[in-house]
């Protein structure tokens, strides 16, 4: 509460003080217009000032800025305490022209001496008042009215701060600048805006999208600034008040006038280089707006300093003034550089744009009639009201007329919400259609209403045909919407509905009742229910084809579940085929009363075992859990040799390991691994061909490589681990799959290769898994 207290005091005391300021500031304006003059204007300290038209008789005679007038009609000006030197040239001139004299006589003081000059009394004349009073007192209310936006907007943000700072000493600065040449009621707020008008733009320019990295850091500099400003304010109020000349000062506060316009445009031009994505856009928005306003109001105040007439410029600068409020607001909001976050009000947008058209005519007209020659007053009593009722008559008359011929335009939002609230319960593309004809047929009164939709028949893998498809239809042409020959179709006009560059469907009406005709708001409010209709459309479509995956996606849950069953045999087929093999030639020896030795009977009763261990993981139907023991590899290559005696024959694996090292592995899976990769070796190789184990050691742990001499890798390599991919005659595609599963349980990795005319499977095992003692032996 005390923040909006603190908001709303704060925006009352500049309007109070805006009203009061501008108010005597047009009122000391309008005692001027048509007043007589000199033909040349002087600033309280008596100095020629630039303010004014070439055509002027002051300026014709070569008097300029900033040559000093010393006497006139015999009066010398004189500075006392509190009393300004122009004030004896005011006198003098009032005088003057009461008594109808038609010149006066003034003494000036120049560059190259003092000079004589007689300066006829004239009236002020119309073109220059509106350029150097009332126009200036147009801009200051804008720049006011800007003000008042930033703050009401962000009343703590720190940029809309520093941009109502500017603009309100813009303001203050405009509308003292003439009444300091003329009355001068308003000199020492000309003073205080003098000063710090450039610091406000100094401070501006760096707080501008956001603050740079000096002052974000350091935000005393942004004081300091202002500061100074304040300082040189009140040296110049003090010299005044002493009597002094500000001649030496308020060049001092040109200087930084020109300067900070200069460097406000300069800043904007290097961060907009320096920006990117959006940041450059906002830049880029900012420096159109306000770059080359500042540069030309720049130079303006550069010329005026160096003496030259103001009046070529003043067409370029008060234009730029005027445009500098204007387009700054409208990208802060554009942009919300103020951080507000509210919402763009458009009845409020438009008063205030009928107001400032409403502002503009009135001073055009005004200007108009003085300039023909009649009295401003007048011109203005007749053209404020005239303006007003206009505005009223021309907005009524729009309303009635929209009313009247275009009541599309005042169905279109609650059209619009019905049928939204309407698609988004419909999941079904018929009850689309139905809805969109009897949205269209409630507001547009015609003789038919029809929407077509577009389906095309999908054909599966099989041939057969499928559910209908929208999606596939491809257009031979996109029209939005336009009026059919009448030989194509009976319709008065047709719109394709169309949805990422697909035809989904034809919305056609008929002619109008009483054969009106269609207007623009009625095809506009068409073309937003034919995009309604498309996302409903599209929607209906999307929720078909979920439905269709998750029916097709539970047929494939039962596919995957009786494809894994499968598997699952296969694979227990698949590890058993070895143990009954090897069984098979022991029962054959038995039966020719050969005698069994002890390691043929342990490694029986090891199979046996691990057999058991099998049929006791299938009550899980899951891959059993590792039971990791040390075992050596000399004894691991051992059993795998015993188990595939009767495929060797008479040939031996060359088997290049010792007994040194060992494996901290699941045995039984680890014989599973070795048997797979030598049997496949052994069928690769032929009945002449070798096979053989490898250790080797190395950095990271080891290497088990199973090689043989076979022509090597037939077929896709890249699926070689995949189940069910064999190249071998009668093979079932299960035995590498079966072993590149147990190699990654166990956390090693596989490898095949072809090198020095062998195919080689790299087993590479880390070295936590790995010991090359006897320790931990197992038996």
């Amino acid at each position: 509460m005390p923040a909006i207290e603190n908001r709303r005091w704060l925006l009352a005391a500049v309007v109070i003080a805006a009203l009061v300021l501008g108010g005597s500031g047009i009122s000391s304006a309008l005692s001027w217009y048509e007043r007589p003059f000199p033909g040349v204007l002087v600033d309280p300290d008596g100095v020629i000032s630039s303010l004014g038209l070439p055509s002027w008789e002051g300026f014709q005679k070569g008097l300029r800025f900033p040559d000093r007038v010393v006497e006139v009609n015999g009066w010398p000006l004189e500075s006392t305490a509190g009393r300004y030197r122009a004030s004896t040239w005011d006198a003098a001139i009032e005088q003057a022209a009461r008594e109808g004299e038609r010149s006066v006589r003034v003494r000036v003081e120049t560059g190259t001496g003092v000079r004589d000059v007689e300066l006829s009394l004239v009236p002020f004349d119309p073109l220059a008042w509106w350029f150097y009073a009332g126009g200036l007192m147009v801009v200051a209310s804008l720049y006011v009215g800007a003000a008042l936006i930033a703050l009401t907007a962000s009343p703590r943000g720190k940029l809309a701060r520093a941009f109502a700072t500017a603009a309100l000493f813009t303001a203050l600065f405009q509308l003292a600048l003439f009444d300091y040449h003329s009355s001068r009621d308003l000199v020492p707020f000309f003073h205080v805006a003098y000063a710090l008008v450039p610091m406000s733009l100094f401070t501006l320019a760096l707080r501008l999208p956001d603050d740079v990295a000096l002052i974000a850091r350091y935000p005393v500099f942004a004081r300091i600034a202002h500061g100074i400003g304040g300082l040189l304010a009140a040296a110049l109020l003090a010299s005044h008040a002493m009597g002094w000349t500000t001649v030496g000062i308020r060049s001092i506060c040109a200087t930084l006038v020109v300067a900070s316009f200069l460097f406000f445009a300069i800043t904007l031009i290097l961060r907009f280089a320096a920006a990117k994505g959006d940041r450059r856009r906002t830049l880029r928005a900012l420096l159109l707006a306000m770059a080359p306003p500042h540069v030309v109001i720049a130079i303006g105040f550069l010329l005026a300093m160096l003496g030259v007439p103001a009046s070529a410029l003043a067409w370029f600068v008060v234009p730029a003034l005027a445009l500098t409020p204007v387009a700054s607001v409208v990208a802060f909001i554009r942009y919300d550089l103020w951080g507000s976050r509210a919402l763009l009000s458009r009845p409020l947008t438009r008063i205030i744009i009928a107001a400032m058209m409403v502002a503009l005519t009135v001073m055009l007209c005004s200007a108009c009639a003085g300039y023909a020659g009649l009295p401003l007053l007048g011109a203005i009593k007749v053209a404020v009201p005239a303006a007003i009722v206009s505005a009223a008559l021309v907005v009524f008359a729009l309303g009635a007329g929209d009313r009247t011929l275009f009541p599309a335009r005042a169905e279109y939002k609650p059209t619009v919400e019905q049928l939204s609230e309407e698609l988004t319960l419909v999941a079904d593309p018929d009850e689309v259609s139905d809805a969109v004809e009897r949205t269209v047929a409630r507001w547009l009164s015609c003789e038919r209403v029809t929407f077509r939709r577009i389906a095309v028949e999908v054909v599966d893998a099989a041939g057969a045909p499928g559910e209908q498809d929208p999606r596939a239809a491809e257009p031979s042409g996109e029209r939005l919407i336009g009026i059919d020959p009448p030989e194509e179709s009976a319709s008065e006009l047709s719109l394709t509905v169309m949805f990422r560059g697909r035809l989904l469907g034809v919305l056609e009406v008929g002619k109008k009742r009483g054969g009106a005709l269609f207007t623009s708001e009625d095809l506009d409010l068409l073309r937003t229910i034919g995009n309604q209709a498309a996302l409903a459309l599209a929607h209906a479509h999307s929720y078909a084809e979920l439905e269709r995956r998750r029916r097709e996606q539970a047929a494939a849950w039962r596919d995957e579940r009786a494809a894994l069953i499968e598997t699952l045999a296969a694979e227990i087929t698949h590890e058993v085929r070895y143990p009954i093999n090897f069984f098979r030639s022991v029962f054959k020896r038995g039966s020719s009363n050969q005698s069994l030795d002890a390691e043929e009977v342990e490694i029986g009763c090891e199979e046996v075992e691990r057999l058991e261990r099998l049929v006791m993981g299938l009550r899980r139907v899951t891959h059993r859990k590792l039971e990791r023991r040390r075992l050596a590899v000399e004894e691991l290559v051992s059993r795998a040799e015993m188990l595939l005696r009767d495929q060797l024959g008479k040939r031996r694996i060359d088997a290049r390991v010792s007994a040194t090292p060992r494996l901290h592995c699941d045995p039984d899976q680890a014989t599973q691994v070795l048997v797979n990769l030598l049997s496949n070796g052994l069928d690769a190789a032929g009945d002449k061909g070798t096979v053989g184990v490898i250790w080797e050691p190395s950095e990271n742990g080891a290497e088990l490589v199973v090689w043989d001499t076979g022509p090597g890798i037939a077929g896709d390599a890249s699926r070689i681990f995949a189940p069910w991919y064999t190249t071998k005659p009668g093979g079932t595609g299960l035995g590498l799959a079966i072993t590149h599963r147990i190699v990654r349980a166990h956390g090693w990795s596989i490898d095949p290769e072809r090198r020095d005319g062998r195919t080689r499977f790299a087993i590479s095992i880390p070295a936590t898994d790995v010991t090359m003692t006897a320790e931990h032996e197992v038996a």
